[in-house]
This record gives C-alpha cells, sequence and structure tokens, in this order.
C-alpha cells in the first residue's frame, strides 16, 4: 500500500511538472511583446536651441 502512495505521488508530480512546462512560453519575445511600448518621434518636440541637458529630470529609481 505504501508503495503504491509513493507511485502515486511521483506520477502526480512529474504529470504536475509536464503540464507547467508545457504551458510556459518557449522564447523571452513573446514575454517582451506584453510589456513593448513604441514611440512616435514625430510627436516629440525639440526645441530649435536644443536641449539644455541640466533641465532634465531623472527619477530616483533609474
Amino acid at each position: 500500500m505504501i508503495t503504491k502512495k509513493n507511485l502515486f505521488a511521483v506520477s502526480l508530480t512529474i504529470c504536475f511538472a509536464f503540464v507547467s512546462f508545457s504551458c510556459s512560453p518557449d522564447n523571452t519575445t513573446e514575454e517582451d511583446a506584453l510589456y513593448e511600448q513604441n514611440i512616435d518621434r514625430t510627436k516629440i518636440k525639440v526645441p530649435a536651441n536644443g536641449i539644455d541637458r541640466t533641465k532634465i529630470k531623472v527619477p530616483t529609481n533609474g
């Protein structure tokens, strides 16, 4: 009886591992597509005399 319980537990673990690995994407391109943001460069306004780098504010988190 103990052997049957152990065999069942091992087979259940293996089945769970196959299901969890088969549902994960194969490459990171699919994952990155969710977080990709496009910027339209035609909508960015740049002053005629250029950008004053001393006035650029950088967030503290990066």
